[in-house]
């Protein structure tokens, strides 16, 4: 019988305290920099709220990273919807195939997630510029689904292979075919899967830095690019800055909201089947 001490209580409920304001602490300092003016962010005064609250820095936020946010928001959920449908596709192939060669490709493709992108970036802008998809929507999108693809392939791929083969088998029985089979049988099944995988590709692309500073343009700068400058060359706006981010995490909070639901949907589907 495990008997607790008012020591190790008032311990752990410390640790919980500590552990609590290093997180929320700079989310506070974030949202607090985010209403104050100028003068007020002259005096370093970090930690204490604004006398008068500066609401209009939202408004000058948004309309600075309106277009750089759209980019993001286009190429993201490109990205996202077509690595799901391709990693869906090969992963669904790797785990269902017996083939020696399917086997290695399961293989090959694990050692490509572990490879930093870095390795592969002056390639990867070569081989954008020779197709003259450099500096374009397209070519960002490009990119960043041959980095991607197989990180879903490879979460798709792990899934499926929980998935009992009898209810593929009945399903071609009635004489359905494999593209069938995935998307009536299978695909339905796979909901948290996609839902796992669209959120981690999603929140990839939305924070990416260095592959958008190197392939985008002032008409295909992504939001990531934009909150840097932001900051400014000799006045620091940390005001303006602290507010575009703030407006910025709405687009990925939304996003993963909205596939939690999904998650949670799917996996109270399942239990209820079984």
């Amino acid at each position: 019988m495990r008997i607790k001490s008012p020591l190790y209580t008032a311990l752990v409920v410390l640790t919980l305290v500590v552990l609590t304001i290093m997180y929320v602490l700079p989310i506070y300092v974030v949202v607090v920099t985010s209403l104050k003016s100028p003068a007020e962010l002259a005096a370093r005064q970090y930690l204490l709220p604004s006398a008068n609250l500066q609401f209009e820095n939202y408004v000058q936020a948004f309309r600075l990273i309106f277009p750089s946010l759209l980019n993001s928001t286009i190429i993201a959920f490109s990205v996202t919807g077509l690595s799901a449908l391709f990693g869906g596709l090969g992963g669904y192939y790797l785990s269902r195939t017996r083939t020696v060669f399917a086997r290695i490709l399961f293989i090959l493709v694990g050692i490509a997630i572990y490879l930093p992108y870095q390795a592969i970036l002056i390639p990867l802008v070569q081989l954008m510029a020779r197709t003259g998809l450099a500096l374009t929507h397209f070519g960002l999108i490009l990119s960043y689904l041959i980095l991607n693809v197989p990180l879903a392939s490879v979460l798709m791929g792990t899934f499926f292979l929980a998935i009992p083969r009898e209810l593929e088998e009945a399903a071609e029985v009635d004489g359905a075919n494999r593209f069938q089979i995935f998307f009536r049988v299978v695909s339905p099944i796979a909901l948290p899967a996609y839902a796992s995988t669209a959120i981690i590709i999603f929140t990839q692309v939305w924070n990416e830095f260095l592959l958008a500073l190197t392939l985008a343009t002032p008409r295909t700068q992504t939001i990531q690019i934009k909150l840097a400058e932001i900051k400014g060359s000799f006045v620091a706006q940390y005001h303006l800055q602290m507010a575009a981010a703030l407006i910025t995490l709405l687009v990925p909070l939304l996003f993963f909201l909205l596939l939690g639901q999904y998650f949670v949907r799917g996996i109270l589907a399942g239990a209820l089947k079984g």
